[in-house]
Formats: C-alpha cells, structure tokens, sequence
C-alpha cells in the first residue's frame, strides 16, 4: 500500500555545504554535417545556484565522470563538503533498503577531494530538485535551436554560455545573479581543491579498515572515520 509521503526541511541553503549533481543527454544535435548526441553532467551549487555544465560525445564512464567533477571544481576554484546524486551506477552500484554500495573508483576519487557522496533515493526527483530542473534549462535553452561546426567548437561555445548567461541571469527562485552570490558570499565557504593525485603518498601504506573502523599499523589499533568502515585506505 502507497503510503503518504513524510516531508522534512531540507538544510541545503548554507554557503560551500551542497553541489547537486545530474547527467543528462540530448540526441539529434547538429555537429558539423551530422546529428550527433551529447552527454553532459550538470554540477548546480544549492546556497548560490552557481553552475557548471561539462560534456562528452561519448557515454559517461566513471573516469569521465571524474574528470568532469575535476573540470567544475576547477571552474568553481573550490569544493563544497557534499555533492547530491541519484541512482546512476557512476556513483551508486546498487541499493538495499538504504544501504547504498558506492562505485569504488568514484569513492577512491571523492575521499581524496575530501566531499561526501550523498544518493537519493531511485526514480525520486523531487529530493534533487535543483539540478533536475537545470538539465531541463541546459537542453531548452543553450542547446535549443543552436548549430556547432565541431564539437570543439560546442564546448567553447557552452563554456561561454555558463559563463555570460548561465551564472549571470536573474535566477527565477533566488532573484539574484548566481555569480554575484557566488563571489560575493559563497566562495570563501569552499574548501580549497587539490589534484587528486596530491592527496596520496606514492611512498604510502595501504591498509585494511575494519567492520569497527580499526586500522592496525606497528601493532598498535588507530581508528578512523566510521564512512571508512571495511574499506581500503591509504596511510602516511
């Protein structure tokens, strides 16, 4: 039996706390002197509404993926403590009454840019609601009508529009200019963001975390962080 739904508020309005994350696609796109169809990851700052769009030619892989956070982060010149995700098996590679197995490598990627994986629950758009809507402005509005000569040339061209268009309109919800709020109030609240690769020692020790978040390093117990529970991490 379907039962009513429980609403709760949502603390997602303080500055450098949340990024909303979604993938989409859009076919028939005309590249050059074809029709071709493009991927794009959509990265919407929740405080500011700041935005970031990357796109592919190719399906999305988890190393894609990476690099596409690598791209925002970059453009944002900072990483928030969260990012939001639905289902999709870049992230999340299954789920059992909330209990979420997270796609390895992605892990690997998100401890070392230190923000937390947050999944929604499947087929519910309603808890991810900014970036939905985001997806649905990238297609009906950069993408809408437009021609490319390459797809060099589309990705210049969609990097100017978050630029000059995206983050500088009058946003319907917040009545203010996203980039305005960014630099303004949001910015400082970013933690800074390293290369990946940085995070590690290649002179490191890995070690095995325990169902009790216990590592063993010279005989001695040391604990960790409890999201680090019967995972593999890198000691120094």
């Amino acid at each position: 039996v379907k039962q009513k739904r429980y609403y709760e508020p949502v603390i997602d309005m303080v500055p450098g706390v949340q990024c909303q994350v979604d993938p989409g696609e859009i076919r028939n796109v005309p590249v050059g002197d074809k029709f071709v169809t493009v991927y794009f990851v959509v990265f919407v700052l929740s405080f500011s509404r700041q935005m970031y769009v990357a796109a592919s030619k190719r399906p999305i892989n988890t190393e894609m993926f990476i690099r596409m956070h690598d791209e925002a982060f970059r453009y944002f010149d900072g990483v928030c403590e969260e990012c939001v995700y639905d289902q999709t098996r870049l992230v999340a590679i299954r789920e059992e009454f909330r209990e979420v197995w997270l796609n390895e490598r992605f892990y690997q990627y998100a401890s070392a840019a230190r923000f937390d994986i947050r999944v929604c629950e499947g087929y519910d758009p309603e808890s991810k609601g900014k970036v939905e809507s985001g997806v649905k402005y990238v297609k009906n509005d950069f993408f809408y009508g437009d021609t490319f000569d390459s797809f060099d040339q589309l990705k210049t061209d969609l990097f100017s529009w978050v630029d000059t268009v995206a983050n500088n309109r009058i946003h319907g919800t917040t009545k203010k200019r996203p980039e305005e709020v960014y630099s303004r109030v949001e910015q400082s609240k970013m933690k800074p963001y390293l290369q990946p690769g940085m995070m590690f020692d290649v002179n490191g020790q890995k070690r095995n975390v325990d169902k009790t978040s216990l590592i063993s390093y010279k005989s001695n117990k040391y604990s960790v962080p409890m999201i680090y529970q019967s995972s593999t991490v890198m000691i120094r």
